[in-house]
């Protein structure tokens, strides 16, 4: 068994299956192809061929099993693969409700497993924790054809099952089990991990939780009941174990090995992820600070269809903060390298960002349909192109040679990035960016032409 950790936009090679290869790890050509048939399987590219001899990992990260082995893609974030998988776990947290605190995931992040082995330890570990307590118990309708009455007899049964065996009775009832839609999903993503783990712990922990839950029954993944699951105050503390059991079943995984060996894949959208969590976390930081933060919205138009008499040109958003009923400030998330381009080629050496035109005029137009004066371009931030601050890099004043009518405050976009290396500082690192009032010289910045 080998684990192939790379990470986003990096180069797999073409060859002999080496995880440990100068240069580089590479993989065989049918594994090649494996791993660029995801989106026949799954709908997503995880990887595109390069050329012949190579293959790119994209925007998407987690994990692929290749039988034994599995291909891991990290996010391109600052900070070893140890902190990487740490911190790519605690970002999953924040945005799927999975209620892991930092410390659990740097706890198991300290093991030298990929992300789908952490996140298996994770969830027997959590799972533990709450059977120990007990499990979760209902009465669950039961119809039973029994020799003593039991509930209420079921007449309309009785007489088509029972018409020529009078000795029975067709009973309907209440049990106090513990095979109920609860437990049934949690034991089916036991069972799916039991086929996925590689990781002799996890396997051990595994097969000691599906004897814990042998009294659920067993159900095809297709089947579970999951409109039936039901969280009260007897069964709330099981509801982060089962977030992480959706997240197991719920991936849609491929038959990569056509089924002579178990393959799985579990993948995100490291721009779906990366705009979720700076919502979340911006919700936590500033609603107690009395603004109204929503995600994704609210939906407004940049334009009105005369001809057709309807609104036109859709805009939503990323994160929008309001105070006092006032649009205050946007954030439109962008996971990719803020660009960087040798400006005055003539002159100088020095670099400058450098911000596309399109976001640019994206972010004009959120700044006039929303009447909001700070509107924020957010990149993360990589230290070794852009230095050790993140930040606030360029401030762009709108319109600055026409008087705003009203005295109403100038709008202003901002250019800014932030450091995903440690994760707890991403609080302050918000409230600065966000907050921040100063000018900063535009002679530094530059929009594409």
């Amino acid at each position: 068994m080998a684990l192939i950790s790379v990470r986003e936009y990096k180069s797999l090679k073409i060859g002999e299956f080496n995880p440990f290869a100068e240069g580089g790890p590479s993989v065989t050509e049918q594994q090649a192809d494996l791993l660029t048939n995801a989106r026949v399987t799954n709908g997503l590219d995880i990887f595109k061929y390069a050329n012949k001899t190579s293959l790119t990992a994209q925007q998407y990260v987690g994990v692929f099993q290749l039988g034994p082995h599995t291909v891991e893609v990290l996010p391109k974030i600052d900070g070893d693969e140890q902190s990487v998988r740490r911190n790519l776990v605690a970002m999953l947290a924040v945005t799927l409700d999975l209620d892991i605190s930092e410390g659990e995931a740097a706890r198991v992040a300290t093991q030298n497993h990929g992300i789908l082995e952490i996140l298996i330890r994770l969830f027997c570990d959590k799972l533990f924790i709450q059977v120990h307590k007990g499990l979760v118990r209902r009465y669950e309708g039961r119809e039973e054809n029994l020799s003593v009455l039991r509930g209420k007899l079921g007449i309309a049964e009785q007489v088509r099952l029972n018409a020529a065996n009078p000795e029975r009775l067709f009973c309907r009832f209440d049990e106090f089990l513990e095979d109920n839609p609860l437990n049934q999903i949690l034991r089916a993503a036991i069972r799916q991990l039991l086929k996925v783990s590689r990781e002799p712990g996890n396997q051990r922990k595994l097969a000691e939780l599906m004897l814990v839950f042998e009294g659920a029954s067993d159900y095809p993944r297709q089947s579970l009941p999951w409109t039936r699951v039901i969280f009260d105050r007897m069964s709330e503390r099981y509801r982060s174990c089962f977030k992480l059991a959706e997240l197991f079943l719920k991936s849609i995984p491929p038959d990569v090995t056509g089924g002579a060996v178990h393959g799985f894949s579990l993948f995100f959208d490291m721009n779906v992820l990366f705009e979720e969590y700076i919502g979340r976390m911006a919700e936590r930081i500033f609603r107690p600070l009395g603004y109204q933060v929503t995600r994704q919205g609210p939906k407004k138009h940049l334009a009105f269809d005369e001809i057709k008499n309807c609104a036109a040109f859709a805009m939503l958003p990323d994160v929008v903060g309001q105070l006092n009923g006032q649009y205050a400030w946007i954030i439109d998330t962008k996971w990719k390298a803020l660009a960087k381009k040798d400006y005055w080629k003539r002159q100088s050496t020095e670099q400058k960002d450098v911000v596309s035109q399109a976001d640019f005029y994206q972010m004009y137009a959120y700044a006039n349909s929303y009447d909001c004066p700070d509107v924020i371009l957010l990149y993360p931030h990589y230290k070794d192109d852009m230095g050790l601050s993140a930040g606030v890099r360029g401030s762009y004043l709108l319109n600055p040679w026409i008087q705003e009518a009203n005295d109403k405050q100038r709008k202003r976009i901002k250019v800014a990035t932030i450091a995903l290396s440690d994760l707890k500082t991403v609080p302050e690192q918000l409230r600065k960016i966000i907050l921040q009032t100063n000018e900063i010289d535009m002679d530094n910045f530059k929009i594409a032409d």
